[in-house]
């Protein structure tokens, strides 16, 4: 565990200077000269491009810095634009990588009227989990986020957006202004979407590779585990048919309306995928059905808290509860909430289409197009195969 985590900002007068840190009692690596060393390091150079958002780490004698910076604009506007973790000097800082850039842009984006201050103690509580979160975990996170969220639903219904556009898209739609930077970052890393420059056009262009969404799906491990158990014939019988009565009707919601379901699923589903308890307990029941009192043995919860987040997950018709001939219940996935990414092909069309009608400039259009071929899970598959 870190010894803190401190938020900083640029002053023209002081220079670098703490805005808040947890706990509350945190003095190592606070001090001026250390704090001017890390802003040194995450500023150096003078392009624009290398003052992007960015993790870096410092070795000192005593302790060790992971640090994100949050990129010149943010340093500009006098907002927090940085965040370090103080470790231990035997500790690796790469081990944060991931975590501390999804914590620093959640601050980030609450910058403004400094809504951020209630946010960091929690998320440092939470920082070793956040060392832990899978790649679905990771991608949950960007979708319960309304900002990129807009953004992703901006991008699988255009496909590509200049950077100045969608500053305002998201001004007008979500109510924040955003720095671009920061909020792409993530989303880039993940290969959800791709950046780059055109010739003759006034701001960097972003294309979507990946469309990301989430689903309910059918658990054909967990049908075949509940068909082969010792659940009484009726009880059996009762699971399979509601089950097959809930996807009938989920089906039918995402055909009638396929992005209206699918949004206020990745807003609500999300939620759970990043509340690690939950996600354990849906882990543990995407493997097989399980009676209800071994469910402490499986997961470090409470029988309360279990009971609780049990009630949750059957509100949001994830799981189920049965009992079997001696009247042990039995929890089981009513349907398997999945974080998943696409290729998005129907975008190639609608470039197409974009492009006859001069919606997007020629040389956008064209650029996506080449993007997204090479995107192509065939040439990715390629890629791979070559490496």
């Amino acid at each position: 565990m870190p010894e803190g985590l401190a938020v900083l900002k640029w002053d023209d007068e002081l220079g670098p200077i703490v805005t808040i840190r947890t706990p509350k009692k945190l003095k190592i690596g606070l001090d001026p000269t250390t704090s001017m060393r890390a802003y040194g390091i995450a500023t150096l150079g003078e392009t624009k491009e290398s003052q992007k958002p960015g993790f870096s780490s410092l070795a000192f004698e005593d302790f060790k810095l992971a640090v994100y910076y949050g990129g010149l604009n943010m340093h500009l506007k006098g907002l927090p634009s940085m965040v370090f973790l103080v470790l231990h000097p035997e500790e690796d800082p790469d081990v944060y990588k991931d975590a501390l850039p999804e914590i620093a842009t959640q601050i980030f984006l609450n910058a403004e009227n400094d809504a951020y201050e209630k946010m960091v103690a929690p998320l440092y509580k939470q920082i070793s989990r956040y060392t832990q979160m899978t790649a679905e975990q990771q991608q949950a996170s960007v979708l319960t986020d309304p900002v990129r969220r807009g953004i992703i639903q901006i991008l699988m219904k255009n496909g590509t957006v200049l950077s100045a556009d969608l500053e305002q898209v998201i001004f007008e739609e979500v109510g924040k202004k955003i720095d671009v930077d920061i909020v792409l970052r993530p989303l880039v890393k993940m290969g959800i979407i791709a950046t780059g420059w055109v010739e003759g056009l006034s701001s960097e262009v972003i294309y979507l590779t990946r469309a990301l969404f989430v689903l309910r799906t059918v658990s054909h491990n967990i049908v075949r585990a509940v068909l082969e158990s010792d659940l009484p014939k009726d009880a059996t019988e009762s699971y399979l048919e509601s089950s097959k009565e809930y996807h009938r009707d989920y089906v039918a919601r995402l055909r009638n309306d396929l992005f209206k379901t699918v949004w206020s699923d990745a807003e609500e589903i999300g939620k759970y995928m990043l509340d690690f308890d939950t996600y354990d307990l849906i882990q543990v029941l995407r493997r097989s059905p399980i009676e209800m009192k071994q469910l402490p043995e499986m997961i470090s919860l409470s029988n309360a808290k279990i009971k609780k987040k049990l009630s949750t997950l059957e509100k949001a018709n994830i799981v189920t509860r049965i009992k079997d001939g001696n009247k042990q219940q039995h929890v089981i996935l009513k349907c398997n909430p999945e974080v998943v990414t696409v290729y998005p092909e129907w975008l190639i069309q609608r470039t197409v289409d974009q492009y006859n009608s001069e919606i997007i400039a020629s040389q956008q259009a064209k650029h996506y197009l080449e993007v997204l071929k090479q995107s192509h899970p065939s040439q990715m598959k390629l890629i791979a195969e070559l490496e």
